[in-house]
Parts: C-alpha cells; structure tokens; sequence
C-alpha cells in the first residue's frame, strides 16, 4: 500500500480526489530501483504503469550499437508507461534508471479492471494522461519551430505550421 500523500505527488494525479486516490493506494506498490535498471524493454508486453517519486528515468531507443536516441527524461512526478492501461501492447522504447530511483507501480491488468469498476477513476487517470501527452507534444512543437526558425529555408516548405501541435 502506497501514502495518499505519495500519489499527490504525481503530477498526472493531481486533479484526482482521495476518495479515488485511497483506491489506487490500496492497489500501487513502492518500489526502488539502482541505476542502469531497465524498467521497460523495446517490443516487450508493457504490463506496469510507473509513477516515478524520486530520480530519473531515460526513454531511449538504440540507433546503432554505439548511437542511443534520448526521446525523453523521466522526472520526479512524472509518470510513464501509459501503455499498460491497454491489454495487449508493447513497448516502443527502452526506460532506464540513470540514477537510484523510487517509483509508485501499479499493474496494468489491475488498473483496467479498476476502469471497469469505477468509471469515475478511469475518468481521471485518462484525463490526466491525455494532459501529460498535450503538454509533451506542445513542448516538441516548440523544438521544432526553433529549429525552423534556426533554418528559415525549410519553413517556407511547411504548410499549416500554426496548427503543428495536435489538440487532443
């Protein structure tokens, strides 16, 4: 069993109640993780959701052996996996620990049959993710607008360039 006070700390959780909270304190476990843990693997079934409390987590993908690509680093209150909360997928990326992490896990079976019990938790979890997933996006569009804006040349080529961030 997880602290109500822990899940507060995640920022995907943070519009949810404690009546709802106390649900997924019941059910989410504390773990810690050393560095160099690999939490998730390319093409395996993702099956846990992590809630990362303390450190930081790198999503990677390898480009050659000698070549990672960095997508994202995972910190404190942020959380990933959201792939867990639908049965049958895989990962499209490693997560690694670059450092000593604590992390808030819940099972992704456990999470989908909590949905179908209580629609007002999927409500919450799901409006949480689709802000987490808005807010990166918005953050790529900028990178790539300082980029064109780096390399005018190439902006003339786009078209629709004020609509490049996806509303979801």
């Amino acid at each position: 069993m997880v602290k109500i006070e822990d899940l507060k700390r995640i920022n995907l959780l943070r519009d949810i109640p404690d009546h709802i909270l106390e649900i997924l304190a019941r059910e989410a476990q504390l773990n810690i993780y050393g560095t160099d843990t690999q939490l998730m693997t390319i093409h395996e079934e993702v099956d846990t959701f992590f809630m990362l409390i303390m450190g930081q987590v790198a999503v990677k993908k390898e480009l050659t052996p000698q070549i990672d690509i960095i997508f994202d680093y995972i910190q404190s209150g942020s959380s990933f996996g959201t792939s867990a909360l639908m049965e049958g997928s895989t990962a499209s990326y490693n997560a690694v620990c670059q450092e000593p992490c604590e992390a808030i896990t819940l099972s992704g079976k456990r999470i989908r049959e909590l949905f179908k019990d209580n629609h007002e938790l999927a409500y919450y979890m799901l409006q949480g993710a689709a802000r987490q997933y808005k807010k990166k996006m918005d953050i790529r569009a900028k990178m790539i607008m300082k980029t064109l804006d780096e390399n005018p040349e190439q902006k003339k080529d786009i078209h629709d360039i004020e609509n490049l961030t996806p509303v979801i």
